[in-house]
């Protein structure tokens, strides 16, 4: 697929979106978590949902697409990327993003054997059981597009703002929110350079799925960041 064809019909599907509130970029629990608006316990919700719903299977997702990619450069960037999520070599982190995450719910009160075994709700649910059957559905670069371009566009800008509203209004420390901030300069970066290598790979009859996979993607993060009321007891 043509690279600046691609770009082009990205930044337009992003746009029309954009227009009509429907990505990161204006969402109310970012406002609310800027304002301090949340409560404790629907910050709690929400950080468990985002982690059991979408965070903790980003390797797993990545691996799958590794196993079905035949291109040998993508391969090489995949690898790298699952080396981050893993291993937090390339932002100097030096432990797995899960590892960071866990910490960051610990210090919201989430003690780390509640997180890993949470129980999900549908919006998480809808997002998993999304990555997991497009991963092993969808041709390699369809995974790619919609899962890094639908997360990494958007959310360096929307970390910078979380990390913002959590330091000044639930006073969490830096280190609290390094899973937040490590996604800033990682996302960035990957953000930067994912569209245009994952274009070349994209043969020019998979342009409309692979877009529609990249809505799709952000259709469902974005549900799944509206999550915050905890269910009835």
């Amino acid at each position: 697929m043509d690279v600046e064809k691609g770009t082009r019909q990205l930044k337009s599907l992003i746009e029309k979106l954009e227009r009509n509130n429907r990505t990161l970029r204006s969402h109310p629990t970012i406002e609310k978590i800027e304002r301090g608006e949340l409560s404790q316990a629907q910050l709690r919700h929400w950080a468990t949902q985002l982690f059991i719903g979408n965070k903790a299977h980003n390797a797993n997702i990545l691996g799958l697409i590794y196993a079905k990619c035949d291109d040998f450069p993508a391969r090489k960037a995949i690898v790298e990327n699952l080396i981050e999520e893993e291993l937090g070599r390339v932002s100097g982190a030096n432990r797995s993003h899960p590892e960071l995450y866990l910490e960051f719910g610990e210090a919201i009160g989430i003690p780390r054997a509640e997180l890993l075994n949470a129980s999900m709700t549908p919006d998480a649910t809808a997002m998993m059981h999304w990555m997991y059957w497009l991963a092993d559905s969808k041709p390699w670069y369809v995974t790619l597009a919609g899962i890094s371009l639908g997360s990494e566009l958007f959310n360096p800008d929307a970390y910078v703002r979380v990390i913002d509203g959590l330091s000044r209004h639930y006073k969490l420390s830096d280190d609290a929110l390094l899973f937040f901030s490590v996604h800033v300069k990682v996302d960035q970066d990957h953000g930067d350079s994912s569209a245009g290598s994952i274009f070349r790979a994209i043969p020019e009859s998979a342009a409309a799925e692979t877009l529609w996979a990249v809505e799709t993607h952000i259709e469902l993060m974005r549900r799944l960041w509206s999550d915050i009321n905890p269910p009835p007891v």
